[in-house]
């Protein structure tokens, strides 16, 4: 009798062997499918950072990659299956960075997307109705330069606080801007004010506008229109005039006129 008990435990114990291999290679091929699509994905999607670059005028922006992070997106599908809603992304960011080059003034967005960015420096705020209805009417956003001053006595009426850049003439105006807007906010070279440092300390980018135009501007824009520019333009009648013509001249040219922050991503 024991003999016969033994050799059916064994008979049990080599069957629930093979069951419990079989199940073993039916989930390790299942999850080599996993891998392989994984793979097959990554492929196809990866790019890698497009490196920006330095001139005597300050940095062009470089254009961040993204790989499919392999290791993660495998560990949320193991025993689930290849889903696009469980990958995982990790960033390979440029060395020339907006974040890591604060001590750098910014010329340009990169020069790989067909987005520019217009800043209109405020004068008295006398056309910036008229500036923003052109906008409107072609449907596309503009930025902001003011001093603190202009700011303070415009604050309620101002729609948005994320296209508004910084200039003035000395620190109390940047802690005064700083304090008043409450907002991350690019600080632009002005006059005799060098922003950069004390922009730096506060952890703010500055741009130097090597694009500025208080005339004629649709005859220079048309001289410097390419991928990634940022355009000033003076607030009076005579660029009011011309606006609407510059707006539907750098669309017709296939660029997208957005803001700053999304130029300058």
């Amino acid at each position: 009798m024991k003999k016969y008990l033994y050799s059916f435990y064994i008979l049990l114990f080599c069957l629930f062997g093979f069951l419990y291999t079989s199940k073993v290679l039916e989930i390790s091929k299942y999850n080599d499918e996993v891998r392989n699509k994984i793979d097959e994905y990554a492929s196809s999607y990866n790019f890698d950072c497009i490196e920006g670059s330095i001139n005597s005028d300050g940095v062009v922006l470089g254009y961040s990659g993204i790989h499919v992070d392999k290791s993660l997106s495998y560990s949320n599908m193991k025993g689930i299956g290849f889903d696009k809603k469980l990958l995982e992304y990790k960033n390979d960011e440029c060395i020339l960075n907006k974040d890591s080059n604060k001590d750098k003034y910014i010329v340009s967005g990169n020069n790989i997307i067909n987005n520019i960015s217009i800043v209109i420096d405020v004068n008295d705020g006398k056309y910036i109705n008229s500036f923003e209805s052109v906008a409107e009417k072609n449907e596309v956003i503009l930025n902001y330069l003011m001093t603190v001053n202009y700011l303070v006595n415009n604050l309620d009426n101002i729609k948005r606080h994320d296209n508004i850049l910084f200039k003035g003439q000395n620190k109390d105006d940047l802690k005064n801007f700083y304090r008043n807007l409450h907002n991350e906010f690019y600080c632009v070279k002005y006059l005799n004010y060098d922003t950069l440092n004390d922009c730096e300390k506060m952890d703010l980018n500055s741009i130097n506008p090597v694009n500025y135009f208080d005339k004629n501007i649709l005859s220079n824009v048309k001289k410097i229109l390419n991928k990634g520019v940022i355009i000033f333009i003076k607030e009076n009648k005579i660029n009011l005039n011309e606006f609407s013509s510059v707006i539907k001249y750098i669309k017709s040219r296939g660029y997208n006129i957005v803001s700053i922050n999304d130029l300058l991503f």
